[in-house]
């Protein structure tokens, strides 16, 4: 009675799951590039009233990366944060509609960019939760390269597949992560480009390494060292698809990170999270400190001087 009971819970749960994403799908798409801005503006100052456990770990990340900031430029930030998280969410949906013609009129893609991505062998192309990170991919299929990138379960499995068909839809090739390992591998082997996301936190029993990030320790996923290392001519580069204020997105300056020979993952780890970090501080309002980034101490360290969710 209880299986059956859970088995149709999980059924009216992917049903409900799937009911803002739906009313999201059929309005957003049709509404002006103001219009959308408008509306991320106003969740910007609203987000942190609606969701008082994302602003309470936000504004505890805030307070752990910037210490020294006053008051008025954390509260920036934080605003600045619920306003980019409602802006990617959005463009999910609106780029979903005239996707080649919208991609080509509201994003670009840097010279460097292009004569990056234009060297011979596979590329690891890093991003964070930072800018417009959904965009950064389709922005660089849009322009003619082949791109793998690798889609989490979100909720449900209908409204992860149907939100990875959007996704999609513009181009890239979605491998999800339970599996991705040698669809990536076979990617990079033929010559083709891979997308990972390198700032979330991983437990160490699962394979997370630590190393410094935004100034503290973190447990961090080696993933993208891990395929760099594997595929020895594969290239890393570390990119920022920045949210202007006019509504474009705008993918500048590669940050490279060189392969060294001999050189261990912690350290090739730690070179790219030291990339992310540069390009977070100086664009700190985009990036998503709404995550508890910082959930494990390392063993040395005290509780007492990591964000309150470390300890529970």
């Amino acid at each position: 009675m209880a299986i059956a009971f859970k088995k149709k819970w999980r059924e009216i749960r992917s049903r409900l799951e799937w009911v803002p994403i739906a009313i999201a799908h059929a309005i957003v798409p049709h509404l002006s590039r103001r219009a959308v801005l408008t509306l991320a503006r106003w969740a910007g100052f609203a987000g942190p009233f609606l969701d008082r456990r994302g602003a309470r770990l936000a504004q505890a990340n805030i307070d752990f990366v910037f210490p020294r900031l006053s008051v008025q430029r954390k509260r920036a930030i934080l605003i600045g944060c619920y306003r980019n998280i409602a802006r990617v969410m959005l463009d999910m949906f609106w780029f979903g509609k005239e996707s080649a013609a919208r991609v080509k009129a509201w994003t670009s893609l840097s010279a460097d960019w292009k004569r990056y991505l234009d060297l011979p062998g596979p590329k690891v192309i890093v991003t964070a939760h930072h800018g417009n990170w959904e965009m950064a991919g389709h922005v660089v299929v849009s322009h003619g390269y082949p791109l793998m990138s690798v889609g989490k379960r979100l909720g449900s499995d209908d409204t992860t597949r149907r939100l990875n068909a959007f996704r999609a839809r513009l181009g890239q090739e979605i491998v999800f992560a339970d599996g991705a390992v040698m669809p990536l591998l076979r990617t990079l082997k033929k010559g083709n480009n891979i997308a990972l996301l390198a700032d979330q936190h991983l437990r160490e029993r699962e394979g997370g390494i630590w190393v410094r990030f935004l100034g503290h320790w973190a447990l961090t996923a080696p993933t993208p060292a891990f395929f760099a290392q594997r595929v020895k001519q594969a290239t890393i580069a570390v990119a920022y698809m920045q949210a202007r204020p006019d509504g474009r997105y705008r993918c500048a300056m590669p940050i490279v990170v060189e392969q060294v020979p001999g050189e261990s993952m912690q350290a090739l780890t730690q070179r790219i999270a030291d990339a992310s970090s540069t390009l977070i501080r100086r664009f700190p309002t985009q990036w998503l400190f709404a995550y508890a980034r910082w959930k494990d101490v390392p063993e040395n360290g005290s509780p007492a001087d990591y964000p309150f969710y470390a300890s529970e």
